[in-house]
């Protein structure tokens, strides 16, 4: 668990009386040491430029402003800033609540808390996002990791790189020495991530052949007989998709013949009326996935190009999901639309049927 006395905390409070009275509860019975004071937004946004924080608790009603609160919430937001933000405020109503937690809060909290230690349910706040922060990571910067890699991969070759508030604030090729100037600068304890940018060699990858983690498709939608579009082929590059998020992940190559021959995506894009090109391309692809297999299952998968032998193939990183994945659509043409449930055995794709996915996803996700 983190040392409470590390936790670098700022306080948005305007009543002087009422964060002395916090600030020495904070200290003196829970431990907190690094407790700085903000006495309106103003000051608190001047504060987020000068200096980083674990926690922000932030009042709502500041003078004549009875929503300054939300001004200190919209500039974390707008910043794309990690810390946890509490709102304390004896302003509280049901509207602003609701309000703040869609705002990014992670707790909203009343001063006037009838027959309950505000200051201790304050600090159980704190610790319950403080656990859940070292548990589950900074989910906005793995994101923006995620969505950024092939840049990032590019900018940061084979590098350490430390990303915070969606940013890279530095990078090295060892990463003790990265970790080493990152706890120089006393940054808050919960960032930033730090991620290995490793230049993964797709060539080495395709001379391997395929296995139950790889697999490699010649097109993404079209037949190579005649370069026209066909449900079927579609259909078999999200069912590969889907079978690699319902067993334990892998890589899909787009452009690639089964012999590992580069075929390259000249057909798809060609298939692409508005934009020919990668750009087009990688829409389509991330369109029908999001139809076919569903919005949450985005965050488990990446896109990237790669240029292999003067030409381009689509390399698709999947990794395997919280949750059983299925694909909505035609396996053949003669068949109504409805959803298919695929998993990856050895290096073949098999659906399952109901009684065996109901079985799979007892045992798999229990």
């Amino acid at each position: 668990m983190t040392e409470l006395a590390n936790v670098r905390m700022l306080v948005v409070e305007d009543n002087p009386r009422y964060w002395k009275a916090l600030q020495e509860a904070l200290q003196e019975d829970y431990g907190y040491r690094e407790i700085a004071i903000a006495e309106s937004p103003e000051q608190a946004s001047e504060r987020l430029d000068a200096d980083l924080f674990d926690v922000i608790i932030a009042d709502m009603r500041f003078g004549d402003d009875a929503r300054g609160g939300f001004s200190v919430l919209r500039e974390v937001k707008d910043r794309n800033i990690t810390s946890i933000v509490i709102i304390l405020t004896a302003n509280d109503n049901w509207q602003d609540c609701r309000e703040a937690f869609r705002g990014g809060a992670r707790d909203y909290l009343s001063k006037n808390m009838p027959g309950v230690e505000v200051f201790e349910v304050l600090h159980q706040s704190i610790l319950a996002a403080l656990e859940y922060a070292e548990k589950y990571g900074n989910r906005s910067d793995e994101r923006w990791i995620a969505e950024h890699r092939e840049e990032l991969r590019r900018d940061h070759p084979d590098q350490h790189i430390a990303v915070m508030n969606n940013a890279v604030i530095d990078s090295d090729g060892d990463k003790e020495a990265l970790l080493a100037r990152i706890r120089e600068r006393k940054l808050p304890l919960l960032v930033p991530i730090v991620e290995y940018m490793d230049m993964e060699n797709i060539a080495e990858l395709i001379q391997c052949g395929e296995g139950e983690r790889l697999e490699f498709k010649q097109t993404f939608r079209c037949d190579i007989l005649d370069g026209n579009k066909k449900e079927e082929m579609r259909h078999a590059t999200l069912k590969s998709i889907a079978a690699f998020l319902n067993t334990q992940g892998g890589t899909l190559l787009i452009g690639v013949e089964d012999g590992g021959a580069i075929f390259g995506l000249e057909m798809d894009y060609a298939s692409l009326t508005r934009r020919p090109d990668w750009d087009g391309f990688s829409q389509a692809l991330s369109g029908d996935i999001l139809q076919a297999i569903g919005p949450a299952f985005t965050q488990f998968i990446e896109i990237e190009r790669c240029p292999l032998e003067g030409k381009e193939i689509a390399v698709v990183r999947v990794e395997r999901a919280a949750s059983p994945a299925f694909v909505y659509g035609r396996a053949k043409k003669t068949e109504p639309q409805q959803k298919h449930f695929y998993v990856r055995t050895g290096t073949t794709t098999r659906s399952l049927d109901v009684e065996g996915t109901w079985r799979y996803c007892v045992d798999k996700w229990k």
